[in-house]
């Protein structure tokens, strides 16, 4: 079994998703390397380990860390580093959707290709995301468990539509605050870092942060996607 944590980032018209997918039986030891890191941070920084990090505000220098000022120079450092840690967790693997048209297709796309990525695994999914878009979840989920028509390719020039009820995908979603999870906040921060691989800012060029999305090279789901290097569903 494989808990899913999601988050999202948006900025018009760019929606973007990140779930990042840990096995139940090495779930403990991901969180101790997450929690080891924050201490880190506490110790060379100062942020307290409760602080959450949300990437818009962390990147654009928003909010105190803890005691002391950390310069954006210094936040970049540590954004990149977030990234650099995730894709050295074992067993980790990290899904991604992105849409500009049709935006509200993201989540979808990436729960249909979750289901899919759970069936060659041969295991299940608990979905575990942010508060904030609960009831939208819940009513779309509680569909694709019954009902989930999917395009797919039966021959050349030629598709049909199947039912791809999300079966693999267990109970409702469990929607938690993201100031109390680690794990939604690093999801938080590869959707945000996709977002800035597909619609780059130059104040965020100059610290590098649309190029930390292509640092999961070896966590993400390149089979999720053929279109695009790096597995992005779109």
């Amino acid at each position: 079994m494989h808990l899913l944590y999601i988050d999202d980032s948006y900025e018009d018209p760019v929606q973007t998703y990140a779930a990042i997918a840990i096995p139940a039986s090495s779930w403990k030891a991901t969180f101790a390397r997450v929690k080891t890191w924050r201490r880190e941070l506490k110790e060379q920084y100062g942020i307290l380990v409760t602080r959450e990090f949300h990437a818009t505000e962390f990147v654009g220098g928003r909010g105190r860390l803890g005691p002391d000022i950390v310069s954006k120079y210094h936040r970049s450092l540590i954004f990149r580093n977030a990234f650099e840690l995730m894709n050295s967790l074992d067993g980790v693997r990290v899904f991604s959707s992105c849409r500009t048209s049709r935006p509200e297709w993201a989540f979808e796309r990436l729960i249909t290709r979750v289901q899919k990525t759970m069936e060659t695994w041969d295991s299940h999914a608990v979905i575990i995301c942010d508060e904030g878009k609960n009831a939208e979840f819940h009513r779309l989920m509680r569909r694709m468990a019954v009902h989930n028509p999917v395009p797919v390719w039966v021959g050349p020039n030629h598709q049909q539509v199947q039912n791809l009820a999300t079966n693999r995908i267990l109970e409702d979603p469990i929607f938690k605050p993201s100031d109390t999870s680690y794990f939604i906040q690093m999801a938080d921060f590869v959707a945000y870092g996709l977002l800035r691989r597909e619609k780059a800012l130059a104040s965020k060029n100059a610290y590098g942060i649309h190029t930390c999305f292509d640092l999961l090279k070896e966590v993400v789901v390149r089979e999720a996607s053929i279109h695009d290097p790096m597995g992005v569903i779109r």
